[in-house]
């Protein structure tokens, strides 16, 4: 197939940088000159896909390309797009192969350029650049008079090419395929690892290397930047560009609770030294990039200034981001099973092995091993970093699972900390209170936990009658399960109220999953071996509603809002004069935004979930419609409180997790005014932060009766 001429531009327009009509056979602009048009010179590129793609169109000849013009067309789009599968079954199998063997000396950046640019249009021939100008200009006629005609025919040996090399990844063909004996780079290698390794057969001279970049202004190394920009990995900049994204934007969704900002300030820094730090970074940058399309949040680009270097990427938006999210979560994965294993042989398997499973592997081989002391740092440092690491794939994994499905990301939790805890209560010198990396991950997993729980109506992971794990994790519990009481328990520390709410909201999930399979076994028992489940108590209810109380009663005073408008004018219908139907409420800062919103969300649930019993049953008519009254009343007063808070946007880290309390005050609005603002509100989130939440939209609406 004959190859598009990667100039049309004639040689006098080209070297004198001006736009050239391109009329054949002599352009508008050198007649008007009064020159002879020195022509145009055709030089196609073509990428060679290897031998099976040769031995597949090897019987292709060039008479039959007008008769089976149809057939090739669609047969070529298909195998360029296939010249790398990846199973979206198997995601670990998206992974980087270096180009170069292990035994050799790496090359420079500029011989790499050269070598790989040369895998990628080595089937270019000098013969192809002297065909006959008739010839030339009968075949570009040809091509433009028929739009099915492919873009090259094959020649020989030569392999099949498009007009732009890098359509060689087509985004939407899921399937690319790599040897699975090569899917790790070469360690040894200085920058990580190359991810493609291109086979080629004849690779051009220096000098026609030479003679090619002196054709154009855009020289053929330009060219092989645009082609494999979107495969290359493990680059200075790029690795710059995503640690930078995740420690502006992604980092503070995990140090919600966390004031001294560990994941913002920390987590990059032990990057420095660590592989599987810095990839599971970039792992998670790059997925939120292929949420947001590649598009970053500007505000923090000053009007007047450019951007620093390390904040721009080139064509970001034309970027396959899930693509090297795929291939940085497998580094981050590999490499972490390689440090805590010196039999560790890399497997394609690994990747589908969930981080935390990794790390309790490592911890049951700890237990076995003598308790490490409190002055040998090395095992809780590299535990810290390996928790630190699990919880930023986890947030990989959320970041665009529905609720329904978080629990399954979080299976490992439970033996994660428990044997953690063990393992620091074996330490005599050491007191079982975990260190300020490990504490943060815990308050993430925790929250991440009570969300899940309440989509699925399941009991949380974390145990919250396990005192001992949350006295390590920094809660003041006395044995009776109650947060001492001191002058300054909550009223200086924000991150101290926040947590111990969190460990609240445990226990009302856990209620809501009780009763929820109470109301089960009552419609379909379990078994008739196995006694029934008893309903929750009403006891129970008052200690939950007691608990949130006292919270409320000794919570800091920035947990206050700043500002509040009670009637905000609805801007979207000036000139008309409309108010919103939910106040506006905002907080100075995001976590107490954060927090206040889940407490509404508390008091809601436990509002609308309240079990009945003899002694507080309405034994009236009259007693029963109060009652009601009184639910409705509360719940509307719930919902516009969580409606309110949202409406005022506070910061990302307190956004990512309104769906589930919105989806919880959806449920109970019935004009459809309040619910399309609260619609609004999920697709604002979803919009700007890449956070999914479509499940949420659509539930809310087959609940209403819309879909």
């Amino acid at each position: 197939m004959p190859g598009v001429p990667s100039n049309k531009a004639c040689e006098r327009c080209k070297k004198r940088h001006l736009k050239c009509d391109e009329t054949r056979p002599s352009c508008q602009r050198c007649a008007s000159a009064g020159v002879e048009c020195p022509g145009y010179v055709q030089t196609r590129k073509f990428i060679d896909q290897g031998a099976s793609v040769r031995r597949r169109y090897a019987p292709y000849r060039e008479s039959d390309s007008k008769r089976s013009t149809p057939d090739v067309s669609r047969r070529t789009t298909r195998e360029s797009s296939a010249g790398i599968d990846i199973d979206e079954s198997t995601a670990g199998e998206i992974i980087s192969q270096s180009a170069f063997p292990p035994e050799k000396a790496a090359p420079s950046a500029a011989d790499q350029v050269l070598e790989v640019s040369q895998a990628v249009f080595g089937s270019s021939t000098e013969d192809s650049r002297q065909h006959d100008s008739s010839h030339a200009h009968a075949q570009d006629e040809s091509d433009r008079n028929s739009p099915n005609q492919p873009a090259a025919i094959l020649q020989n040996d030569t392999v099949t090419t498009l007009e732009q090399p890098w359509t060689v990844l087509n985004r939407d063909n899921p399937q690319f395929s790599l040897s699975p004996n090569n899917t790790f780079g070469d360690a040894s290698h200085p920058q990580g690892n190359t991810p493609v390794h291109f086979q080629h057969g004849n690779a051009p001279t220096s000098a026609r290397m030479q003679s090619l970049d002196s054709q154009s202004p855009r020289s053929e190394k330009e060219d092989f930047h645009d082609v494999v920009s979107e495969l290359m990995t493990d680059t200075e900049h790029e690795i710059s560009f995503l640690i930078r994204h995740f420690s502006q934007f992604i980092a503070p969704w995990l140090d919600l609770s966390d004031s001294r900002r560990f994941f913002a300030t920390y987590v990059p820094l032990r990057a420095i030294d660590n592989d599987f730090v810095k990839y599971s970074i970039a792992a998670l940058a790059a997925k939120h990039l292929g949420q947001m399309k590649g598009e970053t949040c500007t505000a923090s680009i000053g009007m007047f200034t450019t951007p620093a270097t390390m904040e721009t990427y080139l064509n970001a938006p034309d970027v396959d981001w899930f693509l090297k999210a795929a291939n940085y979560y497998y580094l981050a994965i590999s490499r972490m099973s390689s440090s805590l294993s010196e039999s560790y042989m890399p497997s394609s398997s690994a990747v589908l092995e969930h981080p935390v499973d990794v790390i309790n592997n490592w911890l049951r081989q700890q237990m076995h091993n003598s308790p490490p002391s409190a002055t040998d740092n090395s095992v809780w440092k590299r535990a810290e970093a390996l928790i630190m690491t699990a919880t930023v794939l986890t947030m990989y994994r959320l970041i665009s699972e529905p609720g329904e499905r978080w629990q399954s990301s979080l299976t490992g939790i439970k033996p994660l900390f428990d044997s953690l805890l063990q393992l620091y209560g074996r330490s005599p010198d050491n007191p079982v209170q975990f260190s300020h990396g490990i504490n943060a991950s815990f308050w993430n997993f925790a929250r991440q936990d009570y969300l899940a729980s309440y989509f699925s109506r399941l009991p949380t992971y974390l145990d919250p009658t396990n005192l001992p794990l949350w006295r390590a994790a920094g809660l003041p519990i006395n044995e009776n399960g109650k947060i001492i009481s001191t002058s300054d328990t909550f009223s200086s520390h924000e991150d101290l109220a926040f947590n111990s709410l969190t460990w609240f909201l445990s226990k009302v999930t856990n209620f809501l999953a009780h009763f929820k399979a109470s109301q089960l076994d009552q419609i379909v028992p379990q078994s008739p071996i196995t006694a029934p489940i008893s309903p929750p108590s009403t006891t129970s209810w008052l200690n939950l509603s007691l608990e949130l109380q006292s919270w409320v009663d000794r919570m800091p005073e920035t947990f206050r809002p700043c500002l509040r408008l009670n009637n905000p004018r609805d801007t979207s219908k000036v000139p008309e004069v409309s108010y919103m139907p939910f106040p506006e409420i905002f907080y100075s800062l995001p976590s107490c935004a954060a927090a206040m919103q889940q407490y509404h969300f508390a008091r809601l649930a436990l509002c609308l979930n309240r079990p009945a019993d003899a002694t507080t049953n309405p034994t009236t008519a009259f007693d029963r419609i109060q009652s009601y009254r009184e639910v409705t009343k509360e719940a509307d007063y719930r919902c516009k409180e969580i409606i309110g808070i949202s409406l005022a946007r506070p910061q990302s880290c307190a956004r990512i997790y309104m769906p589930a309390f919105l989806f919880a005050a959806g449920q109970c609005l019935e004009k459809p005014a309040e619910r399309q603002i609260l619609l609004d509100l999920l697709c604002g989130i979803g919009a700007d932060l890449g956070w999914e939440t479509d499940s949420e939209i659509q539930k809310l609406k087959a609940l209403w009766g819309e879909s």
